[in-house]
Protein backbone atom coordinates (compact mmCIF):
# COMPACT_ATOMS: atom_id res chain seq x y z
CA UNK A 1 0.00 0.00 0.00
CA UNK A 2 2.71 2.51 0.94
CA UNK A 3 4.61 1.81 -2.29
CA UNK A 4 1.45 2.33 -4.36
CA UNK A 5 0.76 5.66 -2.64
CA UNK A 6 4.31 6.92 -3.24
CA UNK A 7 4.23 5.71 -6.85
CA UNK A 8 0.93 7.49 -7.48
CA UNK A 9 2.18 10.74 -6.00
CA UNK A 10 5.43 10.52 -7.97
CA UNK A 11 3.55 9.87 -11.21
CA UNK A 12 1.37 12.93 -10.64
CA UNK A 13 4.41 15.12 -10.09
CA UNK A 14 6.39 13.75 -13.05
CA UNK A 15 3.62 13.80 -15.66
CA UNK A 16 2.25 17.25 -14.84
CA UNK A 17 5.02 19.73 -15.57
CA UNK A 18 2.76 22.66 -14.66
CA UNK A 19 2.22 21.43 -11.10
CA UNK A 20 3.41 23.87 -8.45
CA UNK A 21 4.98 22.05 -5.47
CA UNK A 22 4.41 23.05 -1.87
CA UNK A 23 5.37 21.85 1.60
CA UNK A 24 2.92 21.51 4.49
CA UNK A 25 3.43 21.27 8.25
CA UNK A 26 0.47 20.67 10.57
CA UNK A 27 -0.42 19.97 14.17
CA UNK A 28 -3.68 19.30 15.90
CA UNK A 29 -5.88 17.43 18.31
CA UNK A 30 -7.52 14.05 17.71
CA UNK A 31 -10.28 12.47 19.76
CA UNK A 32 -11.13 8.85 19.01
CA UNK A 33 -14.74 7.72 18.80
CA UNK A 34 -16.40 4.33 19.47
CA UNK A 35 -13.66 1.74 19.01
CA UNK A 36 -15.93 -1.31 19.33
CA UNK A 37 -13.19 -3.45 20.90
CA UNK A 38 -14.20 -7.08 21.46
CA UNK A 39 -12.53 -10.40 22.16
CA UNK A 40 -11.62 -12.37 19.05
CA UNK A 41 -12.88 -15.57 20.70
CA UNK A 42 -15.00 -14.84 23.77
CA UNK A 43 -16.29 -18.42 24.08
CA UNK A 44 -12.75 -19.80 24.49
CA UNK A 45 -10.77 -17.18 26.39
CA UNK A 46 -12.65 -13.89 26.34
CA UNK A 47 -12.33 -11.39 29.19
CA UNK A 48 -14.41 -8.40 27.98
CA UNK A 49 -17.70 -9.05 29.77
CA UNK A 50 -21.13 -8.00 28.57
CA UNK A 51 -22.87 -8.72 31.90
CA UNK A 52 -22.03 -9.05 35.59
CA UNK A 53 -21.80 -12.83 35.31
CA UNK A 54 -19.52 -12.61 32.26
CA UNK A 55 -21.69 -15.11 30.38
CA UNK A 56 -21.64 -13.08 27.17
CA UNK A 57 -19.10 -10.98 25.36
CA UNK A 58 -18.99 -7.23 25.82
CA UNK A 59 -17.46 -4.20 24.17
CA UNK A 60 -15.14 -1.40 25.27
CA UNK A 61 -14.93 1.85 23.33
CA UNK A 62 -12.94 4.66 24.92
CA UNK A 63 -9.40 5.09 23.57
CA UNK A 64 -9.03 8.75 24.43
CA UNK A 65 -7.32 11.65 22.70
CA UNK A 66 -3.98 12.37 21.07
CA UNK A 67 -1.95 15.15 19.55
CA UNK A 68 -1.39 14.88 15.79
CA UNK A 69 1.90 15.87 14.13
CA UNK A 70 2.03 15.89 10.34
CA UNK A 71 4.23 16.97 7.44
CA UNK A 72 4.04 16.45 3.71
CA UNK A 73 4.72 17.47 0.12
CA UNK A 74 2.01 18.67 -2.27
CA UNK A 75 1.40 19.67 -5.88
CA UNK A 76 -1.04 22.35 -7.04
CA UNK A 77 -2.30 21.66 -10.56
CA UNK A 78 -4.57 24.70 -10.95
CA UNK A 79 -6.25 27.27 -8.67
CA UNK A 80 -8.97 24.75 -7.72
CA UNK A 81 -7.20 21.40 -7.43
CA UNK A 82 -4.20 20.15 -5.46
CA UNK A 83 -2.85 16.85 -4.14
CA UNK A 84 -0.50 16.13 -1.27
CA UNK A 85 1.27 13.19 0.32
CA UNK A 86 1.73 13.49 4.08
CA UNK A 87 2.76 11.44 7.06
CA UNK A 88 1.23 11.77 10.53
CA UNK A 89 1.98 10.49 14.01
CA UNK A 90 -0.55 10.10 16.82
CA UNK A 91 1.13 8.86 19.97
CA UNK A 92 -1.17 9.79 22.82
CA UNK A 93 -4.20 7.51 22.56
CA UNK A 94 -4.88 5.21 25.48
CA UNK A 95 -7.45 2.53 26.12
CA UNK A 96 -9.19 3.32 29.41
CA UNK A 97 -12.62 1.80 29.75
CA UNK A 98 -14.73 -0.47 31.95
CA UNK A 99 -16.76 -3.52 30.93
CA UNK A 100 -19.98 -4.76 32.53
CA UNK A 101 -18.33 -7.14 35.06
CA UNK A 102 -17.15 -4.48 35.97
CA UNK A 103 -13.34 -4.29 35.60
CA UNK A 104 -11.04 -1.69 34.09
CA UNK A 105 -8.91 -2.01 30.94
CA UNK A 106 -5.83 0.04 30.12
CA UNK A 107 -3.33 0.10 27.25
CA UNK A 108 -1.28 2.66 25.30
CA UNK A 109 -2.19 3.09 21.62
CA UNK A 110 -0.07 4.76 18.93
CA UNK A 111 -0.64 5.25 15.20
CA UNK A 112 1.55 6.21 12.24
CA UNK A 113 -0.04 6.92 8.87
CA UNK A 114 0.76 8.00 5.31
CA UNK A 115 -2.05 9.55 3.28
CA UNK A 116 -2.43 10.68 -0.34
CA UNK A 117 -5.19 13.32 -0.44
CA UNK A 118 -6.89 15.45 -3.07
CA UNK A 119 -8.49 18.86 -2.39
CA UNK A 120 -10.92 21.14 -4.18
CA UNK A 121 -10.27 24.79 -3.30
CA UNK A 122 -12.93 27.49 -3.58
CA UNK A 123 -12.79 31.26 -3.31
CA UNK A 124 -14.66 33.24 -0.65
CA UNK A 125 -13.38 36.78 -0.33
CA UNK A 126 -9.73 36.60 0.59
CA UNK A 127 -10.09 33.06 2.01
CA UNK A 128 -9.92 29.68 0.24
CA UNK A 129 -12.41 27.16 1.70
CA UNK A 130 -11.75 23.56 0.65
CA UNK A 131 -13.04 20.00 0.81
CA UNK A 132 -10.90 16.91 0.39
CA UNK A 133 -10.53 13.18 0.76
CA UNK A 134 -7.57 10.87 1.21
CA UNK A 135 -6.58 7.23 1.18
CA UNK A 136 -3.47 5.61 2.57
CA UNK A 137 -1.81 3.27 5.01
CA UNK A 138 -1.69 3.12 8.81
CA UNK A 139 0.29 1.22 11.43
CA UNK A 140 -1.52 0.98 14.77
CA UNK A 141 0.18 -0.38 17.88
CA UNK A 142 -1.54 -1.31 21.14
CA UNK A 143 0.70 -1.95 24.12
CA UNK A 144 0.32 -4.49 26.91
CA UNK A 145 -3.33 -4.70 27.98
CA UNK A 146 -4.00 -4.62 31.71
CA UNK A 147 -7.27 -5.66 33.35
CA UNK A 148 -7.89 -4.96 37.03
CA UNK A 149 -10.10 -3.42 39.69
CA UNK A 150 -13.81 -3.70 40.30
CA UNK A 151 -15.03 -7.28 40.56
CA UNK A 152 -11.51 -8.59 39.81
CA UNK A 153 -9.87 -6.99 42.85
CA UNK A 154 -7.34 -7.81 44.16
CA UNK A 155 -6.40 -9.81 41.03
CA UNK A 156 -4.87 -8.01 38.02
CA UNK A 157 -3.98 -9.50 34.64
CA UNK A 158 -1.87 -8.51 31.63
CA UNK A 159 -2.22 -9.68 28.04
CA UNK A 160 0.09 -9.00 25.07
CA UNK A 161 -0.52 -6.06 22.75
CA UNK A 162 0.05 -6.10 19.02
CA UNK A 163 0.48 -4.18 15.77
CA UNK A 164 -1.86 -3.92 12.78
CA UNK A 165 -1.04 -2.42 9.37
CA UNK A 166 -3.46 -1.76 6.54
CA UNK A 167 -5.64 0.71 4.65
CA UNK A 168 -6.72 4.06 6.10
CA UNK A 169 -8.86 6.88 4.74
CA UNK A 170 -10.02 10.38 5.59
CA UNK A 171 -12.35 13.21 4.60
CA UNK A 172 -11.70 16.82 5.45
CA UNK A 173 -12.88 20.40 5.11
CA UNK A 174 -11.27 23.64 6.07
CA UNK A 175 -10.11 27.03 4.96
CA UNK A 176 -6.84 28.38 3.64
CA UNK A 177 -5.94 31.96 4.55
CA UNK A 178 -3.21 33.46 2.32
CA UNK A 179 -0.73 35.41 4.42
CA UNK A 180 1.93 36.55 1.99
CA UNK A 181 3.75 35.30 -1.07
CA UNK A 182 3.45 31.47 -1.02
CA UNK A 183 2.57 31.15 2.68
CA UNK A 184 -0.97 29.98 3.59
CA UNK A 185 -2.45 29.37 7.01
CA UNK A 186 -4.52 26.16 6.89
CA UNK A 187 -7.24 25.50 9.49
CA UNK A 188 -9.45 22.44 9.12
CA UNK A 189 -11.47 19.52 10.39
CA UNK A 190 -10.80 15.89 9.50
CA UNK A 191 -12.53 12.57 10.04
CA UNK A 192 -10.05 9.72 9.82
CA UNK A 193 -10.46 5.95 9.84
CA UNK A 194 -7.06 4.45 10.67
CA UNK A 195 -8.15 0.82 10.44
CA UNK A 196 -7.96 -1.78 13.15
CA UNK A 197 -6.71 -1.95 16.72
CA UNK A 198 -5.62 -5.55 17.13
CA UNK A 199 -3.63 -7.53 19.71
CA UNK A 200 -1.76 -10.75 19.12
CA UNK A 201 -2.38 -14.12 20.82
CA UNK A 202 -0.21 -14.90 23.83
CA UNK A 203 0.17 -15.84 27.46
CA UNK A 204 -1.72 -14.12 30.26
CA UNK A 205 0.13 -13.05 33.39
CA UNK A 206 -1.66 -12.61 36.71
CA UNK A 207 -0.83 -10.98 40.05
CA UNK A 208 -0.59 -11.45 42.95
CA UNK A 209 -1.58 -15.06 42.19
CA UNK A 210 0.22 -16.54 39.12
CA UNK A 211 -1.87 -18.17 36.36
CA UNK A 212 0.58 -20.27 34.30
CA UNK A 213 -0.74 -21.85 31.12
CA UNK A 214 -3.53 -19.31 30.58
CA UNK A 215 -3.57 -17.94 27.02
CA UNK A 216 -5.56 -15.31 25.14
CA UNK A 217 -6.58 -15.17 21.45
CA UNK A 218 -6.51 -11.37 21.33
CA UNK A 219 -8.90 -8.48 20.86
CA UNK A 220 -9.90 -6.39 17.86
CA UNK A 221 -11.53 -2.99 17.27
CA UNK A 222 -11.20 0.11 15.08
CA UNK A 223 -9.33 3.39 15.43
CA UNK A 224 -11.51 6.24 14.14
CA UNK A 225 -11.29 9.88 15.15
CA UNK A 226 -12.43 13.47 14.70
CA UNK A 227 -9.53 15.89 14.34
CA UNK A 228 -9.01 19.65 14.39
CA UNK A 229 -5.86 20.72 12.55
CA UNK A 230 -3.86 23.88 12.00
CA UNK A 231 -0.71 24.48 10.01
CA UNK A 232 1.04 26.18 7.13
CA UNK A 233 1.47 25.52 3.42
CA UNK A 234 4.39 27.16 1.65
Amino acid sequence: MIRLIIAAATALAVHTAQAEPYVRIDGGYSWAIDAGIRDKDFSSDGFICGDTGCTEGGEINRVGESGVYSAGLGWRFNPSFRVDLSGAYRGGYGLKDTDQLPSEFRADIKSTSVMLAGYYDMRLGFTRPYVGAGVGWAKNKIGTISNSGGALAPISTERPGGTWTGMAWSVMLGVGIPLWSRLTLDIGYRYVDLGKIESQPGDVTCAPTPCPGVTYSGLSGRLRAHEVMGGFRF
